[in-house]
């Protein structure tokens, strides 16, 4: 199978036949004017070297355009490839951030729905409102968590107590804290949910269907009213949860409902 040449080998080899006609054609004139009797006249000699002269000429030029031609060439088609590499990575990009911005759009939307389902859980029954031990088990068991404590605050003001809990051993004495004092005093004080990981074995056991075992994540959730913080939620959970994205809400809601 004969290989096809490309555009620029194939103007190459046009080229060199144009070079050797101009070549044999150059011999013929020299030829010529060598047989030419001695009688001849001298003008015809000029004349005939003066053609030679433009053929040259011409032949000359010819070449250089091509050479031109070919560089030209050769640079467009470098600064085709490289416009093509910088569309392709802005394609590339392109694609990437179409790919984040639908996450995004996904994870909003399944979280939107995870919180639809998550306040229908707490809120639709009307026991919620008055029986605080059962809001914490519904609490627990929306976010998987193996204890929980209530605490009101008491007097003197800045002091809070245990009113409720869920899921701790009998034995489990839960003290009171100030405004301030330790992790549940600063989330308080600063009406912040906060979360902490890996808790030490007699931080806060836990007793529930799974057996005696040990929490992972601590969340402290306050509930305030007029900007005064006026309950805290202690919740242990086995695994991280996402109750503090939507405690806001969770803690609108406890108060406009009047449960706490």
């Amino acid at each position: 199978m004969k290989n096809k040449l490309s555009p620029k080998n194939g103007l190459q080899k046009r080229l060199l036949q144009v070079f050797f006609l101009a070549a044999l054609a150059f011999g013929l004139v020299i030829g010529k004017l060598l047989l030419l009797p001695a009688s001849t006249p001298a003008g015809l000699y000029i004349l005939e070297f003066l053609a030679l002269l433009l053929f040259l000429a011409i032949v000359y030029l010819a070449d250089m355009n091509y050479r031109m031609a070919d560089k030209q060439l050769t640079k467009s088609k470098e600064q085709y490839q490289s416009e093509r590499k910088d569309w392709n990575s802005e394609k590339e990009l392109l694609k990437e951030r179409i790919a984040a911005y639908e996450a995004l759009q996904n994870d909003a939307q399944r979280f939107a729905s995870y919180r639809e389902k998550i306040l229908k859980e707490l809120f639709e029954g009307s026991r919620s409102k008055t029986d605080r031990h059962h809001f914490l088990f519904l609490l627990a068991e929306t976010f998987k968590a193996g204890a929980a404590v209530l605490y009101r605050e008491s007097e003197p003001e800045g002091t809070f107590i245990v009113e409720e809990s869920y899921a701790l051993p009998e034995d489990f004495e839960v003290a009171p804290f100030s405004k301030g004092e330790g992790l549940n005093g600063q989330a308080v004080a600063d009406a912040q949910v906060k979360v902490v990981s890996g808790l030490d074995e007699e931080m806060l056991p836990i007793s529930s269907g799974l057996g005696q075992t040990n929490g992972r994540w601590l969340y402290l959730l306050p509930v305030c009213k007029d900007g005064h913080c006026t309950h805290l939620i202690e919740m242990v959970c086995f695994q991280e949860v996402e109750v503090e994205k939507m405690w806001n809400e969770i803690a609108s809601r406890l108060v406009s409902q009047a449960i706490l």
